[in-house]
């Protein structure tokens, strides 16, 4: 005698397999759980200064998940944060630099690409910029400044919202940050708004780093890079209140903690600075920027 199924038992087993099913797909390489996971792995080796297995992690990720635009300005991010942790004496050639600050523009692209509304696509976009044209010195690269600038206004305007677990990383106070330097290290003559665009101004540079200071008060960058704004600032406006506040950042810095390795660097440079005051203008990680008038006019006739 035949035996037939019961109708429920029919719906329960078709409704498990649908589940089943579902819960499959979410797991499933190429899946956002699948991605999320990755870039979790990614964050936590960033975090312990760890970029090889930060860079594994994102490896496997582009692999699933080609179109997620997050995975590259975190690989963008790798490529600088290396090389921002070597004392100057220890970077790689002028060219090879180029080379590399290129990849983080080219990534960057690739980011914005796919997500024009990721603030992190352009901030990582102007850091390459910047630190390419820092790497060939500030006054043989004026025609990058008015793209620079507007890549990171466009930053800004976006208002990413990451922030790492520690503070190391903060989206917004990146963004000042950057601001900040730009706007000290490049010169504030007013040929180069009219030729190029863009002109240095220090009451926007202390303005954008004490914004920074704010948002992450015990991040090493940011009181240094304050501290120097400070330090310019006083020397161009001849007010020694100025000068005073900028040695007070830099001296904070001594006892604040290493959260990231280019921490070590700045550390360094913060004594130096203090004991040299005068390099504060032209003062950049990787590089001292020339900003004489003369150099400037021998650039132009290049």
């Amino acid at each position: 005698m035949r035996k037939f199924l019961n109708p429920d038992m029919v719906l329960v087993m078709v409704a498990g397999t649908l589940f089943n099913w579902a819960a499959f797909v979410q797991a499933a390489p190429g899946s956002e759980a699948a991605c999320s996971g990755l870039l979790a792995g990614s964050e936590k080796s960033w975090l312990a200064g760890d970029y090889e297995g930060s860079d594994k992690f994102l490896k496997q990720a582009e692999s699933l998940c080609p179109d997620l635009a997050e995975i590259y300005w975190r690989e963008a991010r790798n490529i600088y944060d290396r090389l921002e942790a070597l004392p100057r004496e220890k970077r790689p050639g002028k060219q090879e630099s180029i080379k590399l600050y290129e990849q983080i523009i080219s990534l960057a692209d690739k980011c914005i690409s796919l997500d024009q509304d990721d603030g992190m696509c352009w901030h990582w976009k102007g850091v390459g910029i910047g630190r390419r044209g820092s790497t060939k010195g500030v006054l043989n690269s004026l025609s990058d400044l008015r793209e620079l600038e507007s890549v990171m206004n466009k930053a800004e305007t976006l208002k990413p919202s990451y922030r790492s677990e520690n503070g190391s990383a903060n989206a917004m106070g990146d963004i000042y940050d950057a601001h900040g330097m730009l706007y000290r290290i490049v010169p504030d003559w007013f040929i180069l708004k009219t030729l190029f665009g863009v002109r240095g101004d220090m009451a926007k540079s202390v303005e954008y780093q004490r914004k920074a200071v704010a948002l992450e008060p015990q991040r090493i960058e940011y009181n240094k890079e304050l501290g120097v704004s400070l330090i310019c600032y006083g020397q161009k406006k001849n007010e020694p209140q100025a000068l005073a506040e900028g040695r007070k950042y830099l001296q904070k810095i001594e006892n604040l903690p290493i959260m990231k390795n280019s921490d070590r660097v700045d550390k360094e440079h913060a004594r130096i600075l203090l004991a040299n005051p005068d390099l504060a203008c032209g003062y950049s990680r990787d590089a001292q920027q020339v900003q004489s008038k003369e150099e400037f006019e021998k650039t132009q006739k290049r």
